[in-house]
This record gives C-alpha cells, structure tokens and sequence, in this order.
C-alpha cells in the first residue's frame, strides 16, 4: 500500500514539474524565435547575395553555384564556400 502511494506521489510530480518546467520555456522560446526571425530575413537577404556553393567533392572542378542544391554529377548537397 505504501509502495503504491509512493509510485502515484512521485508520478504526480514528475508531471507537475514537466508540466511547468515545459510551459516556461515554450513563452521565452516563442518570444526569441519571433525576435530573431525577423533579423535572420535581413542577415539572409544581405548573405544570399554573395553567398556561393561547390559540390563538397568538386565533381566540377572549381565550377561554383549561386543558388543551394545538389550537384549535378553526385547529386550531394552544395556547401556554402567562402570567397
């Protein structure tokens, strides 16, 4: 009886404690992305501008994309390369 007692006491607050410990945090987080989407819209207008990609395995040589995609021989993602 008191095992029982113990196990339903304990599986109460560990819902009570996520319970709140997740309700914190999703207000905050929320609050953060919406503030920070609208500065990474302008930092990715400003970076696709000059942002260049390569096949991370030059298929192509030195050949360079402006746009992310897939290489047209390997078809693996394009990384991003610094000028």
């Amino acid at each position: 009886m008191k095992k029982t007692i113990l196990i339903i006491g304990t599986a109460m607050l560990f819902i009570a404690g996520s319970t709140m410990f997740s309700a914190c945090g999703n207000s905050e987080t929320k609050h953060n992305e919406e503030m920070s989407h609208d500065e990474n819209m302008e930092m990715t207008d400003e970076h696709a501008e000059h942002a260049h990609y390569q096949c991370p395995m030059k298929c192509e040589g030195e050949k360079t994309y402006e746009e992310p995609g897939t290489c047209p021989v390997c078809e693996m993602d394009l990384k991003e390369i610094e000028k």
